[in-house]
């Protein structure tokens, strides 16, 4: 109760001065001076996060407390010392950024991370727990590959703790720099704990920017990081150490209570035994339990565990031991379940297992109960399963057959059937055709991919990595998928913002097309970057893969590819104001469509010409042009095409100074653009409509949509951005503001 008191006269105090700055900023009317607004939301910041506190100590959980914390159906014992050290220095009275808690791989360090961040959950000492794990690395031939698209795990960090929090925007950031500093403003005022773990999976670079991130990590939030690495600055480092004998009997007694029979051949069992195999242990955690299992579910006697654990101990790698002497008896139902589990880079659950598998749901419970018991796999809250990172990388190394962990060997030649992943992987590539795609409604859907980005991203990476590209083709199959995955992922991460990534896969579809002679796949993934460089008006670069594009293209039997090609060609030559170049390459490319029947193709081509026309000023032309490809997309039917005509009407209406007639068209533009949730598109609209009530002289009106649109082209890069920083300058100096 007196922690309550407590923080209910903090938080009344806060309330009252959050008042008096709203008062004040009413006084000022429209201009409210810099320093005042950000006062005024960093107070809000601070009510918001007391009233989360509060409510966790009175037993409300509500969606103001975002918390992802696992909870692992296992037993904790011991470590109250580092328990103690780590709480003070999660304090608001300690001034560095938290704990780094490091040691050898099995001696719990991110069971002791989540032990503390719930025993802070329980005292409401911050408004949100956030809990994200590096990406792990696996092992091909050519050394060791990352899993993932990110440009660095920082990055993938900043994306998932965003997300906890809500802060969609920030997700949705191209440019990593800037989604880490939005993330660092989006925590001034809060009182976060943000859990950082397995960094020891990183690379130095990677863990000096987590470091530096860290170090400026706003008070009074609090950071716990895991590593095998020591990277303690600015920090409490925790050494995790071996359990002492007494902790190590308590977690045989907490597992034996948990396993009748473990509990069974515990008591049957000399205490110097059980000494003994604590010993050949090395008071490591994992390894204990990994031992007690075998007990529990293989029906070994203690002694019998313990002779392995010895042999197990003069191996050079004693987890490649245990992980190979655990699968040995495992059903080829446990090992698909494994194998499907390597792939998902999220918690599976049941049904989604059984989905990805073909396995019936009975099979797949009974598979993943084994596997819980030989801790192969975590059981995670909400019936959800996912695999050890340390796991992972054995399964990637056996169906891989390297039959090695870095330098060590793979310890009883284990080898999985890869049938089982490539399954997965189908799955997965199945799963983005259903909901991708560049069908008029498609972008229905597009919220499916997002929610399973993570996992398709993985996805991505495995398939290039098996298909050995760049160098050697190694899988022909594994290409084809990954040309099929981006082809159908492009209108998501184009609509969404993940332009980066799209420049990412189009590059390797490019690299597998070419390495399969898929010319027409091969210029497809080039035409995708160019896209992205021409919307960046980055010319050179697009001019670059253009002429790749082209390369590519003449190799194929298809008019419609070189039309194509023809086409970005010509879209190079518009942005770097060769006009007539434009127009020739325009109508050549215009009468391949039509003498197809591509009518959609045909639209563009229109509305391609109409932007020549509209740049030299021939304004009747571009209407005309512009009119013709909008009556064809409404045809058809296509709502990104008609959001984008009926833009570039009104940009030709404002032109022409009709500002009446601009409105009309980029109120169209945004109704469909913000159904699409195609961001560029959006942006276009607003600042449309930003121009049209800045020539009506309505410049406070104008000015919010100005700021819309340039937040938006300035997480995407796009070739408007100065337009929209001069609009955005030019507005605030008509309506008076400084």
């Amino acid at each position: 109760m007196d922690d309550q008191e407590a923080l209910q006269r903090t938080l009344n105090r806060a309330r009252r001065a959050l008042q008096i700055l709203e008062e004040e900023k009413a006084s000022y009317g429209i201009r409210v001076p810099v320093d005042l607004q950000i006062e005024l939301e960093e107070k809000q910041k601070e009510v918001t996060s007391l009233e989360a506190r509060l409510s966790q100590l009175q037993g409300k959980r509500t969606l103001a407390v975002p918390d992802n914390l696992p909870r692992y159906n296992d037993v904790f014992v011991g470590r109250k010392a580092e328990i103690a050290r780590c709480m003070e220095a999660l304090s608001p009275e300690e001034r560095g950024w938290g704990v780094a808690i490091d040691g050898i791989g099995g001696m719990g360090k991110t069971v002791l991370a989540l032990e503390v961040a719930h025993l802070a959950r329980k005292q409401a000492l911050f408004d949100a727990y956030l809990f994200a794990s590096a990406k792990t690395t696996w092992l091909s031939t050519e050394g060791v590959r990352q899993e993932t698209l990110a440009l660095s795990s920082l990055d993938s960090f900043c994306r998932e703790f965003a997300k906890g929090l809500g802060q969609t925007d920030i997700v949705k950031m191209t440019d990593s720099t800037e989604r880490r500093c939005a993330l660092l403003d989006a925590l001034r005022g809060r009182r976060a704990l943000l859990i950082w773990d397995n960094l020891e999976t990183l690379n130095t670079e990677e863990r000096e920017m987590i470091a530096e991130f860290l170090r400026k990590l706003p008070t009074p939030n609090k950071a716990i990081i895991t590593s095998r690495r020591r990277t303690g600055e600015s920090a409490l480092t925790i050494r995790l150490d071996r359990l002492s004998e007494t902790e190590a009997l308590e977690l045989m007694q907490a597992k034996g209570r948990a396993y009748p029979r473990l509990a069974q051949e515990l008591n049957a069992t000399k205490s110097e035994i059980l000494t003994a195999l604590y010993e050949a242990a090395g008071g490591n955690p994992l390894a204990l339990d990994w031992t007690l299992g075998h007990v529990a579910h293989k029906g070994y006697s203690i002694s019998v565990a313990l002779e392995r654990l010895r042999n197990a101990a003069n191996s050079a790698d004693l987890y490649g031991f245990l992980f190979a002497d655990a699968v040995q008896t495992l059903t080829k139902n446990d090992r698909t379940v494994l194998s499907a589990l390597a792939v998902f880079r999220t918690p599976a659950t049941t049904a989604a297992l059984a989905d990805a598998t073909n396995l019936l749901l009975t099979e797949i419970q009974v598979a993943v109960e084994r596997l819980v018991t030989l801790s192969l796999v975590n059981d995670l809250d909400g019936e959800r399963f996912g695999l050890h990172p340390l796991t992972r990388t054995y399964i990637q190394a056996a169906m891989d057959e390297t039959d090695t962990i870095e330098t060590q060997p793979l310890a009883g030649g284990i080898h999985f059937d890869s049938a089982a992943q490539r399954e997965v992987l189908h799955y997965w590539v199945d799963y983005a055709q259903k909901y991708g795609g560049d069908d008029k409604d498609a972008y229905q859907t597009h919220d499916k991919l997002e929610a399973e980005w993570q996992n398709l991203e993985g996805v991505a990476t495995t398939l290039r990595e098996m298909a050995g590209i760049p160098g050697t083709l190694k899988d022909r199959q594994a290409a084809q998928m990954l040309i099929d995955l981006e082809n159908t992922l492009f209108n998501f991460l184009f609509f969404r913002g993940y332009w980066d990534e799209v420049v990412r896969l189009g590059e390797w579809t490019y690299q597998a097309g070419m390495a399969l002679s898929h010319w027409s796949d091969a210029g497809r993934g080039a035409s995708h970057i160019v896209w992205i460089y021409y919307n960046r008006a980055e010319t050179e670069r697009a001019a670059s893969w253009a002429a790749q594009m082209a390369e590519v293209m003449e190799r194929g039997v298809s008019r419609r590819d070189r039309a194509i090609a023809i086409r970005f060609q010509g879209i190079i030559a518009d942005q770097r104001q060769n006009w007539a170049e434009a127009e020739r390459l325009y109508q050549e490319a215009l009468a391949i469509y039509r003498e197809l029947g591509e009518e959609k193709d045909e639209a563009i081509a229109l509305n391609d010409l109409g932007l020549v026309a509209r740049s030299q000023g021939q304004y009747n032309h571009a209407e005309s042009y512009y009119k013709q490809a909008l009556a064809i997309e409404e045809k058809l039917g296509d709502k990104e095409a008609q959001a984008n005509y009926c833009g570039n009407l009104g940009l030709l209406a404002l032109d022409r100074n009709r500002p009446t007639e601009a409105r009309s068209w980029y109120r169209r533009e945004l109704g469909l653009a913000q159904e699409l949730k195609q961001q560029n598109l959006v942006a276009s609209a607003q600042s449309g409509l930003a121009q049209v009530l800045e020539k009506e002289g309505r410049y406070a009106e104008a000015l919010p949509l100005a700021h819309a649109a340039l937040e938006i082209r300035e997480r995407l890069r796009a070739q408007n951005l100065e337009f929209s920083r001069q609009l955005v300058e030019r507005l605030r100096h008509k309506a008076g503001i400084e």
